[in-house]
């Protein structure tokens, strides 16, 4: 019988400061993943892109290298060293920065969405399988909500830096043409963050690839480790379909927001920067820390499968929230919108803090990485194309308030349905009689 090794946690100096860089890499990395979003209206007018490829960009192109990726990326993160791979990953995630500031077609674009997503696959489970070995399990959860607060924080800096420094370019170069040395502002946004991304490789350097925790005997076989995480179906699979659903009416909000407010309420991005960013910030945080402190709740009153319970509820409350689009006024949008935006921040930390509490040390990195796949597949990549094709079966482009909701709420109530069946599979298969 395979036998978990004793823990040697690193000292909480240490611990901390480790955090502290992965959550300004989820910053980093999700202000620039929020640029496309907001300047999505610029690129289609200068690229004259349509709906459909807007969808291929922001869902199809990235979804699918996202997930492909995700599950032998996932292999390497159990077996590789972490850090030296999340170097190696800023290093592309530049480059293809850069790459989208200067493509000049479509098919360009596309290129470089297909790179961000396959380094995307690779940062965001490396942070987390990094952090379960900076924290023991009563720790981990609240760790875990804290990178979700650095993506959080930089998904709302993105917008509201991105939106005024649009603007405020917009203004300078219709005085001065050639102030840019040819860019527009939305090209020269993408400049900009690919530079930012530069003050990450120092702090990355300098932290330690931890020892890894609670590790069974070693199954470095990729088929081993199938079988073994084949043992947790009963709680992993609807698990996966919960966050796939709930991945799925996430991105009706977050991809589809901006355009419904430059389209339907005729603002432009300086004009909605401000609020947006507030409300994505503020959603994005209380949704990271309410999951976190919720997943310990639920932790200690119903054991290792009662961490889901929040998520179940948050899942049930973003149903009647994806109406969003249809709100007559910005105050209701507003509001509807930041409920929607919490509710999917704690659905996604809730997910993975489960994932991190009851899968091992040895195939956690392979458990994270399927969840990528599964929810990027069949959710990032078909999400915001299928709201465009069902717009356009609705009526057109006016029609995209009802394509959102038409996706989102079914979606919502599917993934409520899937974390019950979660927390039931957990309890049959006995995850629940672990060491919580």
């Amino acid at each position: 019988m395979n036998s978990i090794a004793a823990p040697a946690y690193p000292d909480a100096r240490r611990a901390r400061t480790a955090m502290a860089v992965l959550a300004l890499m989820g910053f980093f990395l999700s202000m620039d993943i929020t640029l496309t979003t907001l300047l999505i209206e610029p690129m289609k007018r200068e690229m004259a892109l349509s709906d459909i490829e807007i969808g291929l960009l922001q869902g199809t192109a990235f979804g699918l290298a996202f997930g492909l990726s995700s599950i032998p990326l996932g292999r390497m993160i159990d077996h590789r060293n972490r850090i030296r791979l999340l170097v190696l990953g800023l290093a592309v995630w530049m480059a293809a920065m850069a790459g989208t500031a200067f493509a000049s077609s479509v098919t360009l674009l596309v290129i470089w969405r297909i790179a961000l997503g396959m380094v995307f696959a690779l940062i965001i489970p490396a942070s987390l399988s990094i952090i379960a070995d900076l924290f023991p399990p009563e720790r981990r959860s609240v760790a875990t909500s804290l990178f979700a607060v650095g993506q959080a924080s930089g998904q709302a800096f993105g917008i509201l830096a991105g939106g005024l420094m649009f603007d405020a370019l917009t203004r300078m170069l219709a005085s001065n043409p050639d102030l840019l040395g040819g860019l527009v502002p939305w090209r020269a946004l993408y400049l900009a963050a690919a530079a930012l991304a530069v003050v990450l490789l120092v702090p990355l350097l300098l932290i330690a690839e931890p020892a890894r925790q609670e590790q069974r005997e070693k199954a470095t076989a990729t088929s081993t480790a199938f079988r073994e995480l084949w043992a947790y179906r009963a709680f992993l699979g609807p698990l996966l379909l919960a966050m796939l659903f709930c991945q799925i009416a996430l991105q009706a909000a977050a991809v589809w927001a901006t355009p419904v407010l430059i389209r339907d309420h005729h603002l432009s991005p300086g004009q909605f920067a401000g609020w947006l960013s507030a409300i994505t910030f503020l959603g994005g945080i209380l949704g990271a820390l309410a999951g976190g402190q919720g997943a310990e709740l639920g932790r200690r009153r119903g054991g290792r499968s009662g961490v889901l319970i929040p998520a179940f509820l948050a899942a049930l409350a973003t149903a009647p929230l994806s109406f969003f689009a249809l709100a007559p006024g910005i105050p209701l949008f507003a509001s509807m919108l930041a409920a929607n935006l919490m509710m999917g921040a704690v659905t996604a930390t809730i997910g993975v803090i489960a994932i991190t509490l009851n899968i091992p040390n040895e195939i956690r990195g392979l458990a994270l990485g399927t969840n990528v796949f599964t929810s990027a597949i069949f959710g990032v990549a078909t999400a915001p194309a299928a709201i465009a094709l069902l717009s356009q079966a609705l009526g057109g482009e006016a029609m995209l308030g009802q394509a959102i909701a038409g996706v989102s709420f079914p979606s919502s109530l599917l993934a409520a349905v899937f974390f019950l069946l979660a927390m039931r599979g957990a309890r049959r298969s006995g995850i629940d009689g672990a060491a919580a």
